[in-house]
């Protein structure tokens, strides 16, 4: 049985209507597509899917490149653009390289990333060579790739580019900085001819056929347990369900700090649950366009990154956007059915934090007044700031929705807008033993989805799905 808070499935891996325009709530396009298919197959869904590569250029003052080409390609370019640093270019994607060779099918033997049986044979396998990749491993997901960069380049910008692929500072530890780059670059990010909301319309078919019961608009109120294992849930309609085994896939924060009645696990993992920090929130601005207002000829790639000044210092302003670095994604320009005739979709994004939204909510989907107002108005600064890539774009509008972190929140169901999984900071990523959190410190209580792996090493929805396979496999064994 599937308990599913949102009126769909999917979660945030869906769609909404608005005019004609069709638009997604969460994830765009995922990494990995092959391992998705097998993923799939294994959970019964046959059908083939067609992908398309997304890509994704990078424009800012002084930069402007498209990041989403083999490691080797864009390392000779950006030698190019930048002679004096070629040396430090060359050493940085060698070593970039040679983490991808080395964690190349890492969930298949780490013991990080396996559970059960898989996880204790690998921990007694005193292999020499398994022994020394796993030191390897240890040390770069210890070691800051902003050390790193210091070492290998000068130029700002272009340390910047490595090291975050945008125009921030680098936080992540080299191993999660080639994760990245293995995911932007070399396996490529891909959208599904289906939609991502298809496949979930899929798997949902295929569940129900199968004897599966999935409860729409059903949010789970509590878990339930006896002698300390998970047996159950309380839905918000007060109804009692027994269980064997539960698997939440709730962000793992809300599966502990609000489903679990206090005292269920360990108090030391209480406090790491609350220490660790997830990733942030953003600002989305959704946009239905007439493609004969705007002109798009400036976009080379699906996605723009674009930043309009690199401003050191100084507060957070919320409507500064021009300081910021903004997402400009042309959205299913090759999906018909999903715009309409002689328009785009068009989607602009950037980080937001929290906290500068926070006191606009009064309750779960209610606003203090003037709430309306206020997130237009960060939507029409937003517009203004992507429009020195897209002229006309401000008179092109017919379609304009916007999410907050108070949205992802309140409909995405994500704690405080988190839209990414655990901190992506090398400084802080670290303090959970192993890399997923499938197995959980109560029995028969397992988690499935972005926030039961500490590292996205697949990305979003591949790890998600993942996941959920391996809580299945725990509960087939058993």
């Amino acid at each position: 049985m599937v308990l599913e808070k949102c009126p769909h499935v999917g979660g945030t891996s869906y769609i909404f209507h608005r005019k004609g325009h069709v638009f997604p709530m969460g994830p765009l396009a995922f990494s990995f597509p092959q391992k998705v298919k097998t993923l799939l197959a294994e959970a019964g869904l046959t059908q083939e899917t067609e992908f398309r590569r997304n890509h994704f250029e990078l424009l800012a003052p002084g930069l402007d490149v498209v990041c989403s080409r083999p490691l080797k390609a864009l390392g000779e370019d950006l030698a190019g653009s930048f002679p004096a640093e070629k040396n430090g270019i060359e050493a940085f994607f060698c070593e970039i390289e040679g983490i991808i060779r080395l964690t190349e099918d890492i969930e298949e033997w780490h013991p990080d990333f396996l559970t059960g049986a898989r996880k204790i044979a690998a921990r007694k396998d005193r292999d020499p060579d398994l022994l020394g990749r796993l030191e390897r491993i240890r040390r770069l997901s210890e070691t800051h790739s902003k050390n790193v960069l210091e070492g290998l380049v000068s130029d700002g910008r272009l340390k910047n580019l490595l090291g975050s692929l945008g125009t921030d500072g680098p936080e992540m530890s080299m191993l999660n900085l080639a994760f990245m780059w293995n995911v932007m670059s070399e396996v490529g990010i891909w959208s599904p001819a289906c939609g991502i909301h298809g496949l979930a319309d899929a798997l949902a078919e295929v569940f129900m056929a199968r004897g599966g019961d999935i409860r729409l608009s059903t949010p789970a109120a509590g878990i339930l347990t006896k002698e300390g294992r998970a047996s159950g849930v309380t839905t918000a309609d007060g109804e009692v369900l027994r269980s064997r085994w539960v698997v939440s896939t709730a962000d793992y924060k809300t599966t502990f700090l609000d489903l679990l009645p206090a005292g269920d696990a360990p108090p030391q993992h209480f406090d790491l649950v609350r220490k660790v920090p997830y990733t942030g929130s953003e600002l989305c601005v959704y946009l239905g366009v007439d493609k004969r207002c705007v002109d798009l000829t400036r976009m080379r790639a699906d996605h723009v990154f674009t930043r309009r000044e690199i401003r050191a210092g100084g507060s957070f302003n919320p409507e500064d956007f021009a300081n910021r670095e903004v997402e400009i994604c042309l959205w299913a320009q090759d999906a018909p059915g999903l715009v309409p005739d002689g328009r785009a979709s068009i989607l602009l994004r950037t980080a937001f934090p929290y906290d500068l939204l926070a006191a606009w909510r009064t309750g779960e989907k209610l606003r203090r007044h003037g709430y309306q107002e206020f997130k237009t108005r960060l939507a029409r600064g937003l517009v203004e700031t992507a429009e020195h890539i897209l002229p006309g774009l401000s008179s092109s509008i017919e379609v304009l929705e916007v999410a907050t972190p108070l949205t992802y929140q309140d409909w995405g169901h994500r704690r405080l807008g988190s839209i990414a999984g655990w901190t992506w900071s090398a400084d802080k990523a670290g303090e959970f033993p192993g890399k997923l959190l499938v197995e959980t410190p109560v029995p028969n209580l397992l988690t499935a989805g972005i926030y039961a792996a500490t590292e996205l090493f697949l990305g979003g929805v591949p790890t998600a799905l993942y996941t959920g396979t391996i809580a299945a496999r725990l509960i087939l064994d058993r």
